[in-house]
């Protein structure tokens, strides 16, 4: 990916409406290595990111102003415009239905992980997208 995953540890840029979900994954991204950027919406997440600042992007899906695909939407708009890659993006959803995980896919995602997230399985996700798993 980029120099941060060399030295261990992604750039993570994470948005969540609901305090307690943000709470519990900057913690398990954390003990994973990771350092992370928190948005409780979508728009904020867009005006957050500029390119190269983040390695992975991890996204609800339900957030109340900017959902997690119309935010993912514009930051690859952004990322065209400065012609810069846009990271990997992942979303974190109780909305995890097989359609809707399919939609995910769909609209630009790279994987899907449903609520409740257990720490390993954000770890196994988190490794598929590098590639090293």
């Amino acid at each position: 990916m980029t120099t941060a995953t060399m030295t261990g540890g992604l750039r993570v840029l994470l948005a969540d409406d609901n305090p307690i979900n943000l709470q519990i994954l900057t913690s398990f991204l954390r003990r994973l290595g990771h350092s992370v950027t928190t948005a409780e919406t979508g728009q904020e997440a867009v005006a957050k990111w500029a390119p190269g600042l983040f390695d992975l992007l991890c996204f609800d899906i339900a957030m109340p102003d900017l959902d997690g695909i119309a935010a993912l939407k514009q930051i690859e708009t952004r990322a065209r415009a400065a012609r810069a890659p846009a990271p990997p993006a992942l979303t974190i959803t109780a909305n995890a239905q097989p359609h809707q995980l399919e939609s995910y896919l769909a609209a630009g995602f790279r994987a899907n992980l449903p609520k409740p997230v257990r720490r390993l399985d954000l770890d196994e996700v988190i490794n598929g997208l590098q590639g090293k798993g």
